[in-house]
């Protein structure tokens, strides 16, 4: 009878019953699937917020303060539609993805900010990830005993999590075709409403894309130390011009990071020889502006490489 109860309670605990909002911004795109499986595996029920839409986007420029990066701007707007169907939101305080980098200092400040911005109308429940102090494992099981779960689940929720999460293979190579590489922080790269209009409208102009995929870092930190930054600048330093096409990048405006990194990535490509263009998004940009821009960047490599073909010919 008493293992009845204890069971009975730790299956209806407030913790396990409520509901948490968690938004298709950000975070969320950093880390895919692990804030989802780790929920799950508490029992905690997830509610999503809907993915980004124009109106999305307009409310973001609404109701953010101006001098917010497009992709924080857009968690304002995500966690907005959350507020009138949950009553606590999930937003962690990344201080570190991986060991020996730093993340972006805007989300360090996400909990304090979101808190600020809504005033009480949700209840902000946050964890610090930080790789340089402490593994992610340890991180989750702290949040799940902080959430009311026993030590041993909330430690078998943290691998389980881990598990699921883990980040699938990097597609195969193209083996017959150049490819342009889009790349971009995470959340940039993963909203839909972003970043597929840019690959669609390239794979109109018939060239192949390929999107890079989300990872640690892999070596020193210098130059760069932001984690994000440091992965797509080692992506660039391993092309292959031969294989490579061209790099787009998709940065935000008043993205600190992205103007620190880009004169790296401009001058890794420049030195391999890959052309490189830097595609700005913000609130007000029109796809057709941004259309234009790519259909003269993939025709101005197209000329230019049957102008070497030519010159090859003549010799």
């Amino acid at each position: 009878m008493r293992t009845f109860i204890a069971s009975f309670f730790r299956r209806n605990r407030p913790g396990r019953q409520r509901p948490i909002g968690l938004p298709r911004a950000l975070h969320p795109h950093l880390q895919p699937g692990l804030w989802e499986a780790f929920f799950a595996a508490l029992g905690v029920p997830v509610v999503l917020s809907a993915p980004t839409t124009r109106a999305t986007l307009e409310r973001a420029e609404l109701i953010s303060e101006t001098e917010h990066c497009l992709p924080v701007k857009l968690l304002d707007a995500h966690l907005e539609e959350l507020a009138g169907r949950v009553d606590r939101v999930f937003v962690p305080r990344i201080l570190s993805l991986h060991r020996g980098f730093i993340s972006c200092p805007k989300l360090a400040a996400l909990p304090d900010a979101v808190r600020a911005q809504f005033r009480g109308r949700f209840e902000v429940v946050t964890a610090d990830v930080d790789e340089n102090r402490r593994p992610l494992e340890q991180t989750l099981a702290e949040l799940g005993r902080a959430l009311g779960f026993a030590p041993a689940e909330s430690a078998a929720a943290a691998r389980q999590a881990l598990a699921a999460a883990a980040p699938p293979a990097a597609p195969p190579a193209d083996s017959g075709r150049r490819r342009y590489l889009l790349i971009g922080h995470p959340y940039n790269l993963a909203d839909a409403y972003l970043a597929d209009p840019i690959v669609r409208k390239l794979e109109e102009l018939g060239v192949a894309v390929e999107r890079l995929p989300a990872g640690p870092p892999r070596g020193a930190p210098a130059p760069l130390r932001w984690d994000t930054s440091a992965h797509m600048l080692e992506a660039l330093r391993a092309r292959d011009p031969a294989r490579c096409a061209g790099v787009i990048q998709l940065t935000s405006f008043n993205c600190g990071c992205d103007s620190m990194a880009g004169p790296y990535y401009r001058e890794t490509l420049k030195a391999a020889g890959i052309p490189f263009m830097a595609l700005t998004l913000d609130a007000h940009a029109a796809l057709a502006g941004l259309d234009t821009r790519l259909e003269a960047f993939v025709e101005s490599i197209a000329g230019r490489e049957i102008g070497r073909a030519s010159c090859r010919e003549r010799v």
